[in-house]
């Protein structure tokens, strides 16, 4: 039985993997427009824009339920050349650090800085499950412990986090189920591309979001998950008519960080003669003004005014674009409240001449969702300009056409008026130590020594 190819198997419009290739493309001088998709695709996303709205939703539905894997196809995937297929994202050649852990945007335009690769630990398996209600929370857990044995079966080192939110994910889940895996032991191609990789003595990141969500035990490396990160608490999804019986905490399905995986970098890391750094907060939202104000900084350092704001919002964002525009990133991991606030928070001791802000449009308004008009409200709180950049707010949430418009909108901003060189390694630690939110440790407590500066 042949394997299922990697990009086959694992979801392209997810966190892990945008951010992933926009990252990669990144290192590699490349920008990442319509997230990352076949430009071919372009011109029917901008004709969807014209479809009634129902149909519109439907259209976007069953797009994205196109990408699941059969589940009688699971135990076909090999997450082990999944993980060959991510390090084959990079250039090749050697890095004087490597993130390696959680996924978030914020800390992605860091490492873009910075010329540093990620690797993730969390990765989605789309699994297709076309017409069904997404309310009907019972049966989606079931449907979780009837096809989860192949692939568990199949790939002993993970764990399985099945992750179901009938509010934020309302569209996709009625075609399909999200299957998030986490590995809790460095897969040989990790291991082999830190050997190769990095340079002698450089450090390993490891990015610990400590995130965490009540689940349903299924098996010994299978959860159920009801709800996510978004707009709503765990405690009030558990108050939802159907919502499960929940027997214990585990690191949350899409952004938290299972540590038996940090222990396992630990230990290789000794081994081989690397110092392993660990970065720690408790929600993907913390990183976000920290890495903001380490990023000015490094723009300011360069002769770069640092005036404007590009608030990113999930993965419609683009490291490269953000560099060559010198634009300070402002990332929020959904369109909701909790961003909304802290971008407010952040606006209210920072200010900027200009304030562009692109959205994520999920297809329907769900709970904690915040409108447009607010956030137009947020981005004019800029000196000069503010706006939603590649949106129509009359369409949003369900502006899908935004996908294929804001790699223009972000091509048409002014370029930076400085020469760029890389964010040192130093400085990236030490604005990290410096921001709200985040825990460094590290052996010695002390930046390793930096090969570049």
């Amino acid at each position: 039985m042949t394997g299922l190819p990697p990009e086959k198997a694992v979801a392209s419009f997810d966190s892990a993997s945008a951010l992933l290739t926009a990252l990669a493309r990144a290192l590699q001088g490349q920008d990442f427009p319509h997230l990352g998709q076949s430009r071919l695709k372009v011109p029917l996303v901008r004709a969807g824009a014209l479809l009634p709205l129902p149909l519109r939703r439907r259209v976007y539905a069953k797009a994205s339920g196109r990408e699941g894997v059969p589940p009688d196809r699971l135990g076909r995937i090999d997450l082990e050349r999944v993980a060959a297929w991510i390090t084959d994202h990079y250039p090749a050649r050697r890095y004087p650090a490597v993130l390696l852990g959680s996924s978030n945007g914020a800390l992605s335009h860091l490492a873009a800085a910075a010329g540093l690769p990620w690797l993730p630990q969390t990765l989605l398996v789309p699994v297709r499950r076309p017409g069904v209600d997404p309310r009907d929370v019972g049966s989606a857990l079931d449907f979780g412990a009837r096809h989860a044995p192949p692939l568990l079966d199949r790939n002993p080192t993970i764990e399985l986090h099945h992750m179901h939110d009938p509010n934020q994910d309302a569209l996709s889940a009625s075609q399909m189920a999200y299957f998030r895996i986490k590995w809790h032991t460095l897969p040989g191609a990790y291991e082999r591309f830190l050997g190769d990789r990095l340079e002698p003595g450089a450090p390993v990141i490891v990015v610990r979001d400590r995130s965490s969500w009540p689940v349903t035990r299924l098996g010994p490396r299978h959860v159920f998950q009801y709800g996510a990160h978004g707009g709503m608490t765990a405690a009030e999804y558990a108050a939802e008519p159907g919502a499960p019986h929940t027997d214990e905490v585990a690191a949350e399905a899409e952004w938290g960080f299972a540590d038996a995986l940090g222990d396992d970098v630990h230990t290789w890391a000794i081994r081989n003669g690397h110092p392993a750094v660990d970065l720690r907060y408790d929600h993907p939202q913390d990183p976000a003004a920290g890495v903001a104000d380490a990023f000015r900084a490094w723009l300011q350092q360069r002769g770069e005014p640092a005036q404007r704001l590009l608030v990113s919002s999930f993965i419609v964002h683009d490291p490269w674009r953000t560099i060559t525009t010198a634009s300070v990133p402002f990332w929020t991991f959904f369109p909701v409240r909790r961003a909304a606030q802290d971008l407010a928070s952040y606006l209210d001791r920072a200010s900027y001449d200009e304030v562009d802000i692109l959205l994520f449009s999920n297809g329907i308004p769900s709970r904690g969702q915040v409108d447009a008009p607010s956030w137009e409200l947020l981005a004019q709180r800029a000196r000069r300009r503010g706006r939603l950049l590649g949106v129509d707010a009359d369409a949003f949430p369900a502006d899908f056409a935004t996908f294929a418009r804001y790699g223009a909108a972000l091509r048409s901003l002014p370029p930076a008026t400085v020469p760029w060189s890389p964010l040192t390694l130093t400085d990236l630690l030490a604005g990290l130590d410096a921001a709200p939110g985040i825990s460094v440790t590290r052996p010695d407590r002390s930046p390793p020594a930096d090969p570049h500066g």
